[in-house]
């Protein structure tokens, strides 16, 4: 009789504890933080100030391609625009031109551009500018002939108003033909 006793005093003591256990309310646990690292509060973002409205000029845009193939003259193509500040041009001219084997071949000049005068010193022009140029070339048409050329590029520019600056000068991969590519741009006011 004394180990039933025992037993169930026994049995009363681990339902007791546990019963207690429950009712208590749980405590939240928190994630050790390692104590090597601290955490740094995040910088706020930092805005790109507001671009400037666009000035009431117009910008004129000269471009010169000199065409130079062997010691003879050198070909000048001139392409001219008149842009906005700001804003967006394009000119495309195109032809076909009869090659001597027969069939024809297309050429072209092709420019985009936008200015963007200086805020700060107004004097001063940021030109984004394309070029696409394939000229006609000189003789017959081979595959190693210049009538295949075809110049491409694009360009961003700082340029002073007015003053003329020579942006590329591209060698054709088969031939000793020259080109390059002289850009003016110059304020309206």
């Amino acid at each position: 009789m004394l180990k039933k006793l025992m037993m169930t005093m026994c049995a009363v003591a681990v339902s007791a504890a546990t019963l207690a256990a429950q009712a208590r309310p749980a405590q939240p646990t928190t994630p050790a933080k390692p104590a090597a690292t601290e955490t740094k509060p995040e910088a706020p973002a930092v805005k790109a100030p507001p671009e400037p409205p666009a000035l009431p000029y117009n910008i004129r845009i000269e471009i010169v391609i000199t065409d130079q193939a062997g010691p003879g003259d050198s070909g000048k193509k001139t392409v001219s625009m008149i842009v906005g500040d700001r804003q967006n041009n394009s000119i495309r001219t195109s032809a076909q031109v009869r090659q001597q084997e027969g069939g024809y071949r297309n050429v072209s000049i092709n420019v985009d551009a936008r200015p963007t005068i200086n805020a700060k010193e107004q004097n001063k022009i940021l030109l984004w500018f394309a070029l696409e140029y394939q000229p006609k070339g000189t003789g017959a048409a081979t595959t190693s002939d210049p009538n295949a050329s075809n110049l491409s590029q694009r360009l961003s520019l700082n340029l002073e108003s007015g003053k003329p600056m020579l942006v590329s000068q591209a060698a054709d991969p088969t031939s000793d033909r020259k080109i390059t590519v002289e850009v003016t741009a110059t304020i309206l006011k």
